[in-house]
C-alpha cells in the first residue's frame, strides 16, 4: 500500500500518471484501515473478545438469568466505533501520521470517509460475532426460553441497524477528537463519556427509572440499536424487524456526526500555546528579541 503510493505520488509529480479512479482509491483505502483495525491485538481483545466474555460470566452467575445478547453485542459495536477508533485517530493525529497523509496525493476525503468506513465494517463484525457466540453457546433458545429464529429477513435487519448505527458512533467519534488536544486524555474522555451514555441507554442492563431517563435514551444511538437487534432475534407476529423511529434516530445521528466531523476534523498535531510561543521567539531574530 506504501509502495504504491509512493509510486503514485512520483508520477503525479512528474505529470507522466494520473490517480486511480475514486472507487479504487476508497476500495483500497477501506481494505487498508480494516486491516490496521484488525491487526491491532487491543482494538479485536476489547471490541471483539471482551463482550463475548462478559455476556458469557453473566450467564453463568445465575443459572435462571438468560444474557442480553443484544445489550453485548451493542456494546462490542459502541466500543469499537467509540473508544478503540477515537483514541487510534487521536494517536495518529499526534504522531504526525494524519499531516503526513494530508501531504501525499491521496484526496483528503478518501482518508476520512476509508477510515469512518473501515471502523464501521469492523465495529459491525464485533456485534455480529456476539450474536454468533450466543447461537453457538446457547442455542436457539438463549433468550428467556424462547426459540430464536434468525430469519433471512431478520439478519438483513440487524445487519442494516448495525451499519448504520456504527457509522454513526464512528462519525461522531471522529467529530469528538478535534476537541481531544492529547494522546494521554483521549482514553479518558471517551470512556468517561462513553459509559454513562451506553448505561442509561440499557447495554448492560435495563433502566426504567425515572421515566424522563429512559425516555431521553430513546433519541441517543445506543437504545434504537438495541430495539433493533431485539426484534431481530426476538420476531413479534405482524410487527416489523426495523422500526421507522429507530432508524431515524440513527440517521439522524450519523449524518449529524458526519457533518460535524467534516467541520471539525483536525489534520494537524495540537500544539499548546507555550510550545508555540517559544517556536515565534526562536524564529526571532537575535538582535530583536534584546530589543523587545
Amino acid at each position: 500500500m506504501l509502495d504504491t503510493q509512493a509510486a503514485t505520488a512520483g508520477a503525479v509529480r512528474a505529470g507522466t500518471a494520473r490517480l486511480p479512479g475514486p472507487a479504487r482509491l476508497l476500495g483500497t483505502q477501506v481494505g487498508y484501515q480494516i486491516r490496521l483495525l484488525l491487526f491491532s491485538g487491543r482494538a479485536v481483545a476489547v471490541g471483539i473478545g471482551l463482550p463475548v466474555i462478559l455476556m458469557l460470566a453473566s450467564k453463568g452467575s445465575a443459572k435462571d438469568s438468560h444474557p442480553n445478547v443484544a445489550g453485548w453485542a451493542v456494546f462490542g459495536l459502541t466500543i469499537t466505533a467509540w473508544t478503540s477508533y477515537g483514541v487510534r485517530l487521536v494517536a495518529a493525529r499526534e504522531a504526525g501520521v494524519l499531516q503526513r497523509w494530508r501531504a501525499t496525493p491521496l484526496p483528503r476525503w478518501c482518508y476520512f470517509v476509508g477510515a469512518i468506513a473501515a471502523t464501521t465494517v469492523v465495529a459491525v463484525l464485533a456485534g455480529a460475532v456476539t450474536i454468533g457466540a450466543a447461537l453457538a453457546f446457547y442455542g436457539p433458545h438463549f433468550d428467556d426460553g424462547n426459540a430464536v429464529d434468525l430469519t433471512v429477513k431478520g439478519s438483513l435487519a440487524v445487519l442494516v441497524a448495525l451499519v448504520l448505527a456504527a457509522f454513526a458512533w464512528a462519525a461522531t467519534a471522529t467529530a469528538v477528537t478535534s476537541l481531544i488536544p492529547t494522546v494521554e486524555a483521549a482514553f479518558p474522555v471517551l470512556i468517561l463519556s462513553y459509559f454513562p451514555l451506553v448505561i442509561i441507554s440499557g447495554v448492560m442492563f435495563s433502566v426504567t427509572e425515572p421515566h424522563w431517563l429512559s425516555t431521553f435514551a430513546t433519541y441517543l444511538p445506543a437504545q434504537p440499536l438495541i430495539d433493533a437487534v431485539t426484534r431481530a432475534v426476538e420476531p413479534a407476529p405482524g410487527a416489523p424487524f426495523l422500526d421507522a423511529r429507530d432508524l431515524g434516530v440513527l440517521a439522524c445521528w450519523a449524518a449529524g456526526g458526519l457533518l460535524a466531523a467534516i467541520a471539525l476534523f483536525r489534520w494537524q498535531p495540537h500544539r499548546p500555546r507555550q510550545r508555540r510561543a517559544a517556536r515565534k521567539e526562536l524564529s526571532r531574530p537575535r538582535g530583536s528579541r534584546g530589543s523587545a
